[in-house]
């Protein structure tokens, strides 16, 4: 067999049959997020025994620090006050943020007025805006919702503007063309088109909205789950930071299942829609 007749034979093996692997270990779906879970706390553990108490705590330890915390009613008022501001900030954010997105994804005149402003806030350093609202609004609940707003706002203003030019201008103008009035058409078309990108902003602002947050009780108050962290970081009591920790990424995680769940709502909607 000559070499051309050799590599004209290899060359018909199908690609798939050369790159096919089959796993070890098969894990089924529903058990994937567990174990990696149990992962993590089993890492967690060890690390935490091999370190130093003073940099680093094992998973047991937080835990036990955490339901101390809980119990003495520490943790609870200051997730209650955090909530608070997480809560009125970023639901102001998500409304106008999709409002003004919006608006400014139809109107190139709004477009025009506002993106300038919208994009050099977004890129400024947010941080150096808590003096300038901690002189206006104080330091109470208000003021923390503020820089709330402010970490998530912009980012659901860009998601929404993109979203309102995601429709394609072809199934624009085919329903332009079988007589559909332009609220039918944002009903129809442009909305279904929107949501997607909609629901990534709210879902990347929400991720901010909680770094506003603990941002904002680290500068500005003796109260929230920042308080805590910052007090606990500053005594080097790391099984309690910890603990405060892994409750803003409870929250977080939380929240993220919440909008997860609305978007899938909506991605039905949206089909039906489409459909329609």
């Amino acid at each position: 067999m000559t070499h051309g007749s050799v590599a004209q034979k290899a060359e018909t093996v199908p690609r798939s049959s050369m790159l096919r692997f089959k796993p070890v270990v098969r894990v089924p779906d529903r058990w994937g997020t567990p174990l990696a879970l149990l992962l993590l706390i089993l890492a967690w553990e060890i690390a935490g025994r091999l370190a130093d108490a003073v940099f680093f705590a094992p998973f047991s330890s937080v835990i036990t620090a955490w339901w101390s915390l809980m119990l003495s009613g520490r943790l609870p008022l200051a997730l209650t006050a955090s909530l608070q501001a997480l809560v009125a900030g970023f639901g102001l954010a998500t409304v106008l943020g999709l409002t003004i997105g919006s608006l400014m994804g139809l109107s190139r005149t709004v477009n025009y007025l506002l993106d300038i402003f919208v994009n050099t806030l977004m890129a400024a350093p947010l941080v150096a805006l808590i003096p300038i609202i901690a002189i206006f609004l104080g330091l109470d609940v208000w003021a923390r919702a503020a820089v709330v707003f402010l970490f998530s706002f912009f980012v659901i203003v860009v998601n929404a503007e993109a979203g309102m030019k995601a429709a394609s201008p072809d199934l624009i103008e085919m329903a332009r063309s079988f007589g559909l009035a332009r609220r039918q058409i944002f009903r129809a078309v442009i909305l279904p088109a929107a949501l997607p990108a909609f629901m990534a902003g709210i879902r990347l602002g929400m991720v901010r909205a909680v770094k506003g947050m603990v941002t904002a009780e680290l500068f500005m108050s003796m109260t929230g789950l920042g308080a805590l962290i910052d007090f606990y970081g500053s005594q080097f009591q790391t099984d309690q930071l910890l603990a405060v920790l892994m409750t803003v990424v409870v929250v977080s995680l939380a929240l993220g299942s919440v909008v997860k769940r609305a978007d899938k709502r909506l991605s039905r909607w949206q089909l039906g829609a489409s459909r329609h």
